[in-house]
């Protein structure tokens, strides 16, 4: 964009003299440049946040300059006079930025992982170092031995709820996917929820666009799935997160009571030998980290009072921190310094703020990992504008649902009124159709030269009857849903059928002109990824 500004008019075209029309462009080509870079610093930040560049989003990035972004830019050329947009020179200059950003993108999300796992090693890399001067500092005592003690275990039980949140967020994911499961049901299930169910403000969403109602429908359920599913099972994690420093904190204490019930009981001896004196002494020496736990594994082992605490005991064995064999001086003051700091753990607000930080970063995680399971293919249908709803690679196309070409915009070749040609009727078949290089051709010559990945449907049985079935619904949607539709593809004229009206009309329900800007706010919070769904 940069050379833009030397050279304008390698993109554009004039009929004016080149001196005229670089100070008419003067102030349009900024508007143009910052309009470009609000397009793609958009899609940079979405890659980024992913993290990847798979092909449904390469695909939502090539379908935004394709159609949003160069609209935009044509927009704005049009009020300059004898100027036009060059097509192919600014759709490759476009297709030129976003594969720059893709790249720039990917680079800053690699470096982000690399920061973020230089971070982590930096903190264990710090943690080891403490730990070794524990065991190389012959001065520090009991204190610094429990906190020590303390901290490595919080980081293990740290770790252990960081999987248990990863585990409960894939459930909420894998319970989403069973309501749409793959993108033909879903688009089915998309159809069905507007068209069917007869919702008007979802069937001009859908018409205007399906990719984006369909990230609404996922949204939606996600959110439905996460308020009755997690909320619940995120207490009940936190609850028995605490249970295991509480449990943590007594195994402790009882530990250092058994210890020093020991050492008393040794030294209450009021005869003793030389021998048993030197034994007595050897056993109060030999308390160290190892023998604490054995203590812990040796309690897990016992038969506790239920299957919960007997989980408890298990996941206090299992997360047992690796760490020198440190002897221990006096039991009550270790134990009195652990119980401490496992006391401040609790109290504090800890527990809750990271337990609800690293479930709301699984659940966009595994949301964006759902959503690319479901969104599909990005092509559309060449006369209605019906999304691929196929699985999987493949290279011809097809869509269970069609529509009337009027719901994109097209209009009958006798005036500026809308097609109702259904894509599987009788009408669409027996027309002509005009082809990228100027010339009129029959339907299947018109698919053969300029859309020959969808041939496939012309030949399928059962989407005849499926259109027939679907007509029904198409006629009730267009009737209700006419008025913002013609704002929209202004200049196609009224030319519903009377008996439609008659027959399909929703008096009270029908859509109105201003219910076009509602639709369109609401694409527009879905394509920037602000739109949130309303709690019921």
């Amino acid at each position: 964009w940069s050379s833009v500004k030397i050279n304008a008019l390698s993109l554009l075209q004039t009929d004016a003299s080149p001196a005229s029309s670089a100070q008419s462009l003067a102030g349009i080509i900024p508007r143009m440049r910052m309009m470009v870079q609000q397009s793609l610093e958009e899609f940079r930040e979405e890659i980024v946040a992913r993290g990847l560049l798979d092909e449904v989003t390469a695909a939502e990035g090539l379908r935004r300059i394709t159609t949003g972004t160069l609209n935009d830019l044509e927009s704005v050329i049009k009020n300059v006079g004898n100027v036009t947009l060059k097509r192919p020179q600014i759709l490759h200059a476009l297709q030129t930025a976003l594969r720059t950003v893709c790249v720039e993108a990917l680079a800053a999300g690699e470096a982000r992982k690399q920061e973020s796992a230089s971070s982590d090693l930096l903190a264990q890399k710090a943690a080891v170092e403490e730990h070794f001067l524990l065991i190389v500092q012959a001065n520090k005592g009991d204190v610094e031995r429990a906190t020590n003690f303390a901290a490595l275990y919080q980081r293990s039980l740290t770790s252990w709820m960081d999987h248990e949140v990863t585990q409960l967020a894939a459930d909420v994911r894998n319970q989403v996917l069973q309501e749409m499961p793959d993108p033909q049901k879903s688009s089915d299930r998309a159809f069905q929820m507007s068209f069917v169910a007869r919702k008007w403000p979802d069937v001009l969403e859908y018409v205007l666009d399906t990719s984006s109602y369909l990230e609404k429908m996922f949204l939606t359920a996600f959110h439905k799935r996460k308020r009755s599913f997690v909320g619940p099972v995120k207490a009940r994690l936190e609850k028995k997160v605490h249970a295991a420093n509480c449990l943590l904190r007594d195994v402790v204490g009882q530990w250092a009571r058994r210890a020093m019930a020991d050492a008393d009981t040794g030294t209450s001896e009021k005869t003793q030998t030389a021998a048993a004196s030197a034994l007595n002494a050897a056993r109060t020496s030999r308390r160290s980290i190892r023998e604490l736990k054995d203590f812990i594994v040796a309690h897990a082992q016992r038969v506790p009072a239920s299957s919960e605490a007997a989980e408890l005991h298990r996941r206090l064995a299992e997360c047992l921190p690796e760490t020198a064999d440190f002897s221990i001086a006096d039991p009550k003051i270790f134990a009195n310094t652990v119980h401490a700091r496992i006391s401040d753990v609790i109290d504090s607000p800890q527990i809750h703020d990271h337990l609800g930080d690293r479930l709301n970063q699984a659940l966009r995680e595994q949301s964006v990992q759902a959503w690319s399971l479901i969104h599909g293919c990005s092509e559309r249908c060449p006369l209605c504008g019906s999304k691929c709803d196929l699985v999987g690679e493949h290279a011809n196309h097809r869509c269970e649902h069609h529509l009337f070409p009027a719901f994109q915009g097209w209009m009958d070749v006798t005036g500026d009124v809308p097609s109702f040609n259904h894509c599987m009727g009788c009408a669409t078949r027996e027309g002509t159709y005009e082809c990228s290089d100027g010339k009129l051709r029959k339907f299947e010559e018109y698919l053969r030269v300029d859309h020959p990945s969808w041939l496939s449907f012309l030949c399928e049985d059962g989407q005849v009857r499926s259109a027939e079935r679907d007509a029904h619904h198409l006629r009730a949607a267009w009737v209700n849903c006419r008025e913002p539709l013609l704002e929209y593809f202004a200049p196609m004229k009224d030319d519903c059928p009377q008996h439609w009206v008659e027959e399909h009309l929703d008096e009270g329900r029908s859509l109105c002109r201003d219910d076009l800007e509602v639709a369109k706010n609401t694409i527009r919070k879905l394509r920037n990824h602000t739109w949130v769904p309303e709690d019921d």
